[in-house]
């Protein structure tokens, strides 16, 4: 291109077009294009009337020889030009920037923080969550516990009138805890690709419980051992996939669920509802105390392969509170044939026990990489969620009354 004098941007401030109090900026059809065009035309679009730049398809050949046509198109032309498309961006752009703009607050999970509502205002402490937002979580919140407390209610409702009831009542509900217990077990393993023999183990744990109520302690053995063996029996003359570990977890469920059927056997002593209740009371508080203490103090952790959150503090709390909670129980008339010593000694089993209990389903769990068992409490999980810490402790206690005398 030949020289020329011409403003430059060091030489002259330019008008700005959004500066302006007009509506939008002039449209100024670039070189190469029609009056009326919205874009440039192509070479293959020309034709022999399109002589003119800017009043036909652009003149490439020109444009890249130094067209004068290029060089009489000013720099105040070119900041001054625009585009159909960005007519009215300027004042679309100042209207953005003049409104206001509501910041949402937003649902979160953290790991160690239940689920919550977290707004802007919680990372910048400049916004904070609605009032309404608030309302909604504890509203939330109350059903949750309202649905816990109402699931609990019916479970110990259940639990105490067929303890009152006594016999065949009493064994029955034990025995539907146990066929729940195993049959979300067996449904928990289902989900990992395990195929357990659920009917056998159901009738396995049936059989133990009716078997506890009628012929007592040997009873429940012989029949556990009767279902394993059927069980073996039934993988051995079938083409089923994985036989022996299929075998080994219907056996199992059965075998762990089956060990509650010795509250039946505690029962059907001299004293069932005294007996029944203080045992229940003992194992509530151990584990009671344990998660109070182990929350609050806990520090060294007990298993931390299998439950991190088990503590040696929470441990001794729970053997404290057992042990307290015991020995104020033995004062009471309807335990005066326990004695504060015996009720020590059966504190000290059930702070034994109930966590090994405790951790054994744990490491279950973690090994089937569930949290819950079921969910057939609502706000609790699964049935064997709840009585985990009964199913080592009852059978233990169940031999400790025997040693005493007491059934």
């Amino acid at each position: 291109m030949t020289d020329r004098e011409g403003p430059t941007t060091q030489d002259q401030e330019f008008d700005r077009p959004w500066e302006e109090e007009e509506e939008g900026a002039d449209v100024v059809p670039l070189p190469g294009m029609r009056d009326g065009d919205d874009k440039p035309r192509l070479p293959e679009e020309t034709d022999e009337s399109d002589d003119e730049v800017g009043s036909g398809a652009p003149d490439w050949e020109a444009m890249a020889r130094g067209s004068d046509h290029v060089e009489d198109y000013t720099s105040e032309e070119y900041v001054a030009a625009t585009t159909e498309e960005y007519e009215g961006l300027a004042e679309e752009v100042s209207r953005a920037a003049e409104a206001q703009w509501e910041q949402q607050a937003v649902a979160a999970t953290m790991p160690g923080v239940e689920s919550g509502l977290v707004g802007f205002g919680d990372v910048s402490g400049r916004v904070t969550v609605s009032e309404e937002d608030y309302e909604a979580a504890e509203q939330a919140a109350s059903a949750d516990l309202t649905m816990r407390v109402g699931s609990a209610l019916v479970v110990f409702g259940l639990f105490v009138g067929s303890l009152l009831l006594g016999g065949w009542w009493f064994s029955a509900f034990i025995t539907l805890v146990m066929v729940v217990s195993v049959g979300e077990l067996y449904a928990t393993l289902r989900t990992v690709g395990y195929k357990p023999l659920a009917l056998f183990g159901i009738l396995g744990v049936v059989f133990m419980g009716v078997g506890a109520h009628n012929w007592g302690a040997a009873a429940i053995g012989g029949w556990a051992m009767a279902a394993a063996a059927a069980v073996i029996v039934f993988f051995s003359l079938t083409t089923r996939a994985n036989p022996t570990e299929n075998t080994s977890v219907t056996v199992l469920g059965m075998a762990w669920a089956g060990l509650l059927s010795f509250a039946i056997l505690l029962a059907a002593g001299p004293q069932p509802v005294a007996y029944i209740f203080f045992v229940v009371l003992v194992v509530a508080f151990n584990d009671i105390g344990g998660y109070f203490v182990g929350r609050s103090f806990g520090r060294r952790p007990m298993a931390p392969l299998v439950s991190p959150r088990k503590t040696v503090e929470g441990f001794i709390g729970g053997l404290i509170s057992g042990a307290v909670v015991a020995t104020v129980l033995a004062t009471f008339p309807a335990w005066e044939t326990i004695g504060v010593a015996k009720a020590l000694v059966i504190a000290g089993v059930v702070g034994l026990a109930a966590p090994l209990g405790d951790l054994v389903e744990s490491m279950v769990k973690r090994s089937l990489g569930v949290k819950d068992m079921g969910s057939v409490l609502p706000g609790h999980g699964g049935m064997l969620d709840r009585i985990d810490a009964f199913l080592f402790s009852v059978p233990v206690l169940y031999f400790v009354f025997r040693a005493f005398g007491l059934l």
